[in-house]
Formats: structure tokens, sequence, C-alpha cells
């Protein structure tokens, strides 16, 4: 059994996201969800993150706690996702604001390096 995608974000934080941009809370949420099944239909979430951390320059995870993996990634590997999820402004803002709202919100214990989201793009992927 796989965990819900919504595992590892809080219904506070995508409220504030997406009233902050302009978009419905149901709209937000269902962006994330398809978001995160759409990585989940990749090779494995364990093996994008390891793939991840081989191939950047600088370790992306900057956290990670039972229920999500905490990223920090060059912005442009947000565009291969937003172009497959058919969204460009309010909503594009919007998902990316959440993944960001959601790692800095994330439970202590997850160990989350909040300094190295300053200037990669966040991205909060749910465990399987």
């Amino acid at each position: 059994m796989t965990r819900d995608e919504l595992a590892a974000f809080d219904d506070a934080v995508l409220a504030a996201a997406a009233d902050e941009h302009g978009v419905s809370t149901a709209r937000l949420t269902d962006l994330v969800r398809t978001h995160q099944s759409n990585v989940r239909d990749l090779p494995g979430v364990e093996d994008i993150v390891y793939e991840w951390r081989n191939y950047f320059h600088q370790d992306p995870l900057v956290g990670r706690s039972e229920a999500a993996y905490y990223l920090a990634l060059p912005a442009h590997v947000w565009e291969e996702f937003v172009e497959d999820l058919g969204i460009e402004g309010p909503e594009r803002a919007a998902l990316l604001a959440v993944h960001d709202r959601q790692a800095r919100a994330a439970e202590p214990e997850a160990g989350v390096e909040e300094a190295r989201l300053d200037g990669d793009a966040a991205l909060v992927l749910t465990r399987p």
C-alpha cells in the first residue's frame, strides 16, 4: 500500500499558498496530488531522489522525515513538472509556493536546512 500523495502537506499550508496566489484550495490540492502522482510514475521516488543526489553538484536533499523528502533543486527542474501539468501563471506560482512553504514548515525532526532553500527551488516529495 502506498502513502496518500498529500501526506507531507499540511492543509493550512495549502490554503495559505492558494490564497496568496488567487487559486482555489481545491485546485491547488489537485495540482499537488497530480504532481506527486506524476513523480511516482517515474522510476520511483527513492530512485529519483538518489539520482538527483548524484547528478547535482550540491546534494539537493535538505531534510527528510517518515512522510517526505525535502529537496532544494535548481529552478529548471520544475520546468518539466509544470509543463506536464500544463500550468502557468498563478497556478504555477501557487504550486511552487506550497512546496517552499511546506519545506520551511517541516517538523523539526526532518532537519530541513532552510538556508539552502533560499537559493534553490523547494520540492517536497511524499514518501511511499
